[in-house]
């Protein structure tokens, strides 16, 4: 018999559709603009295991996923979570909106990157926070009291009202850091570098400042009453103009 016809040649790949026309957007400013994550879809949420990326959303409660170390939920939508007790340690979080998100009582947040987050009225009580970044975060209001945070750094973070009551901040950086009312009341803050920081009305009463260092610093009507330690370069509080 004769031998079968050859299959038919499979159908060509559609070209690629062309390159979209750059946008046109006349007399459009950007100016204070927060662009870091536009456009930005975090590369592992969708590889949390055990289901945990559907709870990735917001007012989400973490309870059947207490483990999320090393996880990438940079720019995820996270308001008002609820992750107390969940280990995020080494957990990348950049960009991610966790306003008013509690990660109170949370016993490994070490290593973990906050920078740029929203956190305002975050609570992150009694956590432990060592070598955690904040770098350029807003977390205005938010609550670190009791909390361990060795090593951990704030630079350039948006810190109005936060509260440090009684945490643990050895050899925490704040410098070039605008602290606004900050409270820092019984706070161990030994070694930690306030250079070139702006404090105004902070309260670091019976706060630990050993060997701080206040270089180039600015304190306006700061309550400095009981303090312990010999801090470095501490100026005199200014009188409120």
């Amino acid at each position: 018999p004769p031998p079968p016809p050859p299959p038919p040649p499979p159908p060509p790949f559609p070209p690629p559709p062309p390159p979209l026309p750059p946008p046109s957007l006349p007399a459009v400013s950007f100016t204070f603009s927060k662009l870091d994550c536009a456009g930005y879809l975090p590369p592992l949420l969708g590889k949390l295991r055990d289901g945990c990326a559907a709870l990735a959303g917001p007012h989400a409660v973490f309870d059947a996923c207490p483990d999320l170390r090393n996880a990438d939920l940079r720019c995820a939508n996270l308001e008002g979570a609820m992750m107390s007790g969940v280990i995020l340690g080494g957990a990348v979080l950049n960009g991610t909106n966790l306003f008013a998100a509690s990660l109170s009582g949370s016993s490994s947040l070490t290593t973990a990157s906050f920078a740029g987050a929203e956190m305002r009225d975050a609570d992150l009580t009694n956590a432990n926070l060592e070598h955690a970044r904040f770098d350029g975060a807003i977390i205005e209001g938010a609550d670190f009291s009791s909390s361990t945070l060795p090593f951990a750094s704030f630079v350039g973070a948006r810190m109005y009202a936060a509260k440090f009551d009684q945490a643990k901040l050895w050899e925490a950086d704040f410098s070039r850091t605008a602290l606004p009312t900050v409270d820092f009341n019984k706070a161990e803050l030994t070694r930690s570098d306030f250079s070139g920081a702006s404090l105004h009305s902070c309260v670091f009463s019976m706060a630990n400042i050993d060997a701080c260092i206040f270089t180039g610093a600015t304190l306006v009507q700061v309550d400095l009453s009981g303090y312990v330690g010999t801090p470095v370069d501490l100026p005199q509080p200014a009188a409120p103009v």
